[in-house]
Parts: C-alpha cells; structure tokens; sequence
C-alpha cells in the first residue's frame, strides 16, 4: 500500500464516496525525528478516485477527530463501522488495513505510533514488551487525557519547520507511554517507596517538557499519570527530589542555557520561549539557581 501524498508537505489527493463522488481529501504533513503526523480533512470538491493508505511495518495510526463522521474500515479479514465523535480519538493499526471507505466528510489529525517504538518504551522502562493497544486493531476512545496531548504537536502544522526535533522526541515519548501504560497494560517496575512507577515518572516529565511555555496544571498532571493531584504532588518529590513546579522551572532554565548558548536572539525573546513572564523574571530565576545573571553566563560563550 502506498500513499498518495508526502507526510513532510501539504498535498491535495482525490477521493470517491459511495453516493459522494465530490469528495477531496487534503492532508498536511508534519515529520520531525520520531514524530510522522498528518491532518487529514476532506469536503465537497471534484473527485474521481479513492486514495491507498500509507503501510508501515508494525505501525498504529492515533487519529482525533474533529468532527462527527462515519467510515468503513476494513482491516483483512475484519470489517468495522460506527459512528465517531467530534474529540473521539481512533487507534487504527496501518499495517493490516486493507481500505477506508469515507461515508462523511472528515477533519483529524493522525499520528503515527511504530510497535518498534512501543519496543524502544518498553526497553528504556525495562519492563516486557507490549504489541497492541486496546482490544483489537481499530478501537475508538473518549480520552480527554489522550486527547489533550496528542492535540499538543496540532499548532505546528501552520508552520512545521519550527518544530524542534527534541520538543517532537518529549512529545512522542509521553504520548507513546501513556498509550502503552493506559491502553496496552504496560508493567510497571518498583517505583522508590512512596514515588512515581517508572513509567509514571518518565510521562510527567516528557509531558512537563513539551509544556514549557504554556504551563500545565498539577491537577492535570495528576490525571496523566492515573493519580489524585496530593498524590502526585508527594510522589513526584519522593521521585525527583524537587516539586513539581521546580522541575518545571529548572526545565525552563536549561532550556534558557540553550538559547543562550546557541543563539544571539534577545534575552526578551529568550524569556518568552522558554515560558517566562518576561525579561526580569528569566533573571530571577536564573540568578536564584546559577548564582549569575542570563547575560553574564551568556557572556562567557561569546
């Protein structure tokens, strides 16, 4: 199976519908390190054709939908159809899909998730290996979690270059764990007594990391990884040694260390990408953890 467009551009294709026979289908790309996405949407146009699918070798495709639809999904010997819900997220297993049927127009955002990745989860959490999600090959879930962070990489599609390969890395790390632990019964090994499981303390930080500029609440850090907010909050500690928002704002220095370093952009603009208030804020903090201001440290490489 093929498809007939890139993942890395924006690209229009033809599609047929039964009883629908003006139905296009446009997809954006978005490819960074681990990550392969797509946002997939279609509405009345001229059309001739169905597109193919893309194959992957051991591959799910996390899909959120926008909107209300229905489609015919056949993956070998199975045949699923059901209505989904706008905010629904689909698991689909690419590499048994044989063909869609699009009955609805369609607006979502797919997200590739490789078994060799669920394998490289598996090995750095040193836990047993897990090859499926869910019951069965296609499922469809109402996760306001789930929906949450695989909706986090959705902005860069407007502008995909500026997608930093480490920011996509954290992203496919923690939607990865929180799939295999949620959905695929991922092991947990012993976490320090009273802390986080292993898989637990991986996922908040990941999670924490593609939040730096916006921030995330502890309460919904909590629920990522299963737990009450209080409990979270104390296990973190036990876990990391600092709180919760200390590790975010030691998350948000290092990431400072790097623009500084790596770049000549004002210490203003600095700020702001690495989640800071403002100018005099960075220095705060900075200063309080490094015992020397932004442009001193910077001082030193330049």
């Amino acid at each position: 199976m093929t498809l007939n467009v890139k993942l890395v551009e924006v690209a229009t294709v033809p599609i047929g519908l039964p009883h629908k026979t003006d139905l296009k289908l446009a997809v954006r790309g978005l490819a960074s390190s681990r990550l392969i996405a797509a946002d997939v949407s279609y509405g009345f146009k001229a059309a001739d054709s169905n597109p193919t699918f893309p194959s992957w070798e051991g591959a799910y495709s996390i899909g959120v939908h926008f909107a209300d639809e229905k489609s015919e999904v056949f993956l070998d010997s199975q045949h699923f159809s059901r209505p989904i819900r706008k905010g629904e997220t689909q698991f689909l297993y690419v590499s048994d899909l044989a063909h869609i049927d699009f009955t609805t127009p369609r607006h979502s955002q797919e997200v590739i998730l490789q078994r060799s990745f669920m394998r490289e989860i598996a090995d750095d959490l040193e836990v047993p290996y897990i090859t499926d999600l869910a019951a069965s090959r296609y499922h469809v879930a109402d996760d306001p979690i789930l929906r949450s962070i695989a909706l986090r990489i959705h902005p860069f599609f407007d502008a995909p270059a500026t997608i930093d390969p480490l920011y996509a890395d954290h992203y496919m790390w923690s939607l990865g764990i929180y799939l295999c632990a949620h959905y695929g019964g991922l092991a947990a090994r012993r976490p320090v007594v009273g802390g986080l499981s292993t898989w637990q303390e991986r996922l908040a930080k990941d999670v924490i990391e593609t939040c730096l500029v916006e921030g995330i609440g502890l309460a919904e850090l909590a629920s990522i990884c299963g737990l009450r907010t209080s409990q979270f909050s104390h296990a973190f500690k036990r876990s990391t040694g600092v709180a919760p928002y200390q590790w975010l704002m030691l998350r948000r220095v290092a990431q400072a260390k790097r623009l500084l370093r790596n770049s000549t952009n004002p210490l203003a603009d600095i700020a702001l990408a690495c989640g800071f208030a403002d100018q005099a804020h960075l220095t705060r903090v900075f200063l309080r953890s490094n015992g020397i201001t932004p442009g001193a440290w910077r001082a030193t490489f330049h």
